[in-house]
């Protein structure tokens, strides 16, 4: 919030100048998506790639269960998080560059699947 100072009618005949969202909102826009579909498709690919889980069912019927990572489906998960997370780090640095008023939104679904990404990352490489 602006404080108010000897100047206040000022701030208060301030005009939005932004009536529509530009090429570089748009743009920003764009690889937030990018971040959330790559997430995503990094999420099939854990299914994918994990090892199975031994239910009681399979367990009676004495079936073979993988208890190891499949190489491939992992390399392309390691991969996807990179991507994830690199995406994302580029787009909060460029909203931080474009958001330069206190009304300017900050991004915090970004701020979090950076998090989830690099946590994630941490957690498939061991």
């Amino acid at each position: 919030m602006i404080a108010k100072t000897s100047n206040s009618k000022e701030v208060d005949n301030l005009v939005e100048r932004r009536k529509h969202s530009d090429l570089f909102n748009k743009i920003l826009m764009g690889l937030n998506i990018a971040c959330w579909l790559t997430f995503l498709a990094a999420l099939v690919m854990f299914h994918y790639a994990r090892p199975e889980i031994e239910y009681g069912i399979i367990r009676y019927f004495n079936l073979s269960v993988r208890e190891g990572w499949l190489h491939t489906p992992k390399e392309v998960l390691i991969a996807l998080l990179y991507v994830c997370a690199g995406l994302s780090l580029l787009t909060i640095v460029l909203n931080r560059f474009r958001a330069r008023r206190q009304s300017d939104s900050l991004k915090v679904n970004l701020i979090t699947l950076l998090i989830i990404s690099l946590s994630f990352l941490l957690v498939v490489s061991l």
